[in-house]
């Protein structure tokens, strides 16, 4: 019985400090599944004979990480960041009716988010463990790899469409697509809502994320995504 006494006298305030302070700052690792719908494209080119196909792609997983400040009266304020991708295929035919190579290349985004949230229902279990339904929105950022179009073939063939050397026109593709001088950027806002958990400095979120932002998806006005967060609350 003596034992067990001085073990919650030992533990106990380190239990009611963390209660009351591990909420203050928070960070740790982010995962995610964006969910979009992305149709395979053929652009029409002022060329005759000359073809372009942009695959199909669908959602696209994310991994990043995340920061957040709760020491603010009535409001948190917290940035994320994250990369997501996903692949489809590119392939090209001159007027001649010579093909380049299949390219497989991958979409990518890079996003940071600045997010206002505000508790909407908390509940807690004394010096242990807590949880709270959330909702917020904010601004966010993005840098996107382009789809190729006319204009972007057009200069890599010389101008020359209709006879264009397709030799190595797969790796010269490449290489332009991934050069980040040619990444899309963009802007938007977004509104997202989840469920935040902690047991004493254990944090993890789930929320849900639309985002709206019509230049990081190609055809479309936005996207939503799944998202769990897994880190420290101190």
């Amino acid at each position: 019985r003596n034992m067990m006494k001085k073990i919650i006298q030992t533990f106990l305030p380190i239990f009611i400090l963390s209660s009351q302070v591990f909420a203050i700052v928070g960070f740790g690792a982010q995962f995610g599944q964006s969910m979009f719908s992305v149709e395979e494209s053929s652009p029409t080119f002022s060329v005759p004979g000359v073809t372009l196909k942009n695959g199909a792609y669908d959602n696209a997983y994310s991994v990043g990480g995340y920061f957040y400040i709760d020491a603010i009266p009535v409001v948190d304020l917290e940035v994320d960041f994250n990369i997501q991708g996903n692949k489809y295929d590119i392939n090209f035919e001159n007027a001649l009716g010579v093909k380049m190579a299949p390219l497989n290349f991958g979409w990518g985004s890079t996003d940071v988010y600045f997010t206002v949230r505000k508790k909407i229902i908390g509940i807690g279990i004394p010096f242990l463990a807590k949880a709270k339904l959330f909702a917020g929105g904010g601004y966010n950022t993005h840098l996107s790899t382009p789809i190729a179009d006319e204009t972007m073939l057009t200069n890599l063939c010389d101008d020359d469409l209709a006879n264009c050397d397709v030799t190595s026109l797969d790796e010269t593709l490449k290489t332009y697509l991934t050069n980040k001088d040619n990444y899309l950027s963009s802007d938007g806002f977004h509104l997202q809502g989840g469920l935040q958990f902690k047991i004493l400095m254990l944090d993890s979120f789930l929320f849900y994320r639309q985002v709206f932002d019509d230049e990081v998806i190609p055809g479309a006005k936005g996207f939503g995504s799944l998202n769990l967060r897994l880190g420290m609350g101190f």
